[in-house]
């Protein structure tokens, strides 16, 4: 496997060689968004890793973990555009994760100011200006569509500007940053 320094282009051919499925980790497991299932970290393999930095923005990092259970013949992708394993409690499942070593490759992102070319990106010094005004929202049914076919399980909001913006991992780390999740009607 042939790694691109743009993680689009990374992911695509990644899902050429059959890594199609969506992976999360939740908890102590491993789970398979489309069965809904979860696995032990002795069920699966971390095939590859890649970990994109931008010579230009630091804080800005985002890991690509190809992953396959081979009694089941699935294989998949775990994404950490955000760079937030790092914070996850230490199981089994998390510490297989964090201790593949990963490739690194620098990010060929002609648009520094936006992330996956479409999403504007906020970085630490412009965070610290007017801290309130930016929240970390999960679980939104109105996120941008994700440009490797998958979901946004978080992205930053600017409520002055009224839209999803990108936080780099250095705002995630500060504690003035408000998280909310949305919880539907169902859920109450």
């Amino acid at each position: 496997m042939d790694p691109k320094n743009n993680m689009i282009e990374t992911v695509k051919e990644l899902n050429n060689v059959g890594y199609t499925e969506d992976f999360r980790l939740t908890g102590e497991k491993l789970h398979w968004v489309g069965k809904n299932a979860n696995y032990d970290a002795d069920q699966f393999k971390v095939d590859y890793a890649y970990r994109f930095e931008s010579s230009e923005t630091p804080e800005d990092t985002s890991l690509v973990y190809a992953i396959s259970i081979p009694k089941k013949g699935i294989k998949g992708l775990l994404l950490d555009v955000l760079d937030t394993f790092y914070s996850l409690p230490d199981n089994f499942v998390n510490s297989k994760i964090k201790s593949t070593e990963p490739t690194i490759l620098q990010h060929e992102d002609s648009s520094v100011d936006l992330k996956f070319g479409f999403i504007p990106k906020v970085h630490k010094a412009k965070f610290n200006e007017e801290p309130d005004r930016y929240v970390l929202r999960k679980n939104y049914p109105d996120f941008p569509a994700c440009p490797f076919g998958q979901s946004f399980s978080m992205l930053g909001y600017d409520k002055g500007l009224s839209r999803y913006v990108w936080l780099t991992t250095s705002i995630l780390k500060d504690e003035r940053l408000i998280v909310d999740e949305f919880i539907s009607k169902k859920e109450n």
